[in-house]
């Protein structure tokens, strides 16, 4: 069944059956005047339409890199005189401000996505804003942040803004609304994560057991080494993962080794006729956390028995997605990462 073919059948539902399924699976306690028997076959219309729509769903890759991408394609700067100079600036500035994002914590639609969305947008027609009041005072661009965070009332505040990037008054005030508005909270802590190899700036573990590493497995005898970004729901992320080209990706759905499952997302970008490079992407998502890994692979050209999809779901086969659900620390999340 395609796409189109389910939503011309849905059509065809009675709307009567489409609000008792609604009232079904949203708990509703609102009466439903029907006799006994039209009760049992309404919840399993209900049952068979919500299945329906999660097959369709995954079919459409609805739960992978199309329901976890975020365009920021920037907005017009509001600006009375934007002389030349700032439209030069901001031209070159503007892959910089704006970016395409893939949402690490939740999908389209939800409380997280939306707030992430809406958050990154601001900063960078924010940032333009800025940027072109600066270059009309004949000032540099970049000086009207306040890099003490000065306009904080106390350290922990201090410590958010700066891992959200927030630097001045105006941001801070945004990016609690947006929180505030989406019923979210926001990080306060981001601490070393013992054992990872690769701390980068944006590495280590949050206060709510959130955290972003660098990890290692070995694959057909060669260790791959790949990000995983696990976030908690319920958060305003304060990381984002940039996404370039991301019309390139060829995605598909994968039952693990766990029986879990994943969307994988591989992109091409090879640069040398006899080097392949790959970028691959895989997600999960449960009620409890989000996680998105990424990794880069690599081989020569005229290594005709490696299988580039069979990479990436070998990789997903060596990752218990469940079980760092589960895990009550991000210790214990990197044990099982390591299989001890």
């Amino acid at each position: 069944m395609t796409k189109d073919n389910f939503f011309d059948l849905f059509g065809q539902i009675d709307s009567s059956y489409i609000l008792a399924v609604e009232d079904v699976l949203n708990g509703s306690g609102k009466a439903i005047h029907f006799h006994r028997k039209r009760i049992a076959r309404t919840i399993l219309i209900a049952a068979v339409i919500a299945s329906l729509m999660l097959l369709t769903a995954y079919a459409t890759g609805l739960f992978g890199l199309v329901s976890r991408l975020i365009k920021d394609p920037g907005s017009a700067i509001q600006s009375i005189t934007a002389p030349r100079e700032v439209s030069e600036v901001l031209d070159t500035l503007r892959a910089v401000h704006h970016r395409d994002y893939i949402s690490l914590s939740g999908v389209a639609g939800s409380p997280e996505y939306q707030a992430a969305a809406e958050w990154l947008a601001f900063k960078g027609s924010y940032a333009d804003q800025k940027t072109a009041e600066q270059i009309e005072k004949g000032e540099t661009y970049y000086e009207w942040r306040d890099l003490e965070r000065s306009f904080a009332p106390d350290e922990k505040e201090k410590e958010i803004c700066r891992l959200y990037q927030v630097w001045d008054e105006t941001m801070w005030e945004t990016l609690q609304a947006i929180a505030d508005r989406y019923d979210l909270s926001l990080h306060s802590e981001r601490t070393m994560l013992v054992g990872d190899w690769n701390p980068q700036r944006e590495h280590g573990k949050y206060e709510d057991g959130s955290f972003a590493i660098s990890s290692t497995t070995t694959i057909s005898g060669q260790v791959c080494i790949y990000d995983l970004y696990f976030e908690r729901t319920g958060y305003l992320p304060c990381d984002d993962m940039t996404a370039s080209c991301a019309d390139k990706y060829e995605e598909w759905e994968y039952t693990n080794s766990h029986g879990q499952s994943v969307s994988i997302a591989m992109r091409d970008v090879s640069t040398n006729e006899s080097w392949s490079q790959l970028d691959y992407l895989i997600f999960y998502s449960s009620d409890a956390a989000t996680i998105t890994v990424k990794a880069t692979y690599g081989h020569s050209l005229n290594d005709n028995a490696t299988d580039d999809m069979l990479y990436a779901e070998q990789l997903a086969d060596s990752i218990d997605f469940t079980a760092l659900c589960f895990s009550n620390t991000p210790e214990s999340a990197l044990e099982i990462l390591r299989g001890e």
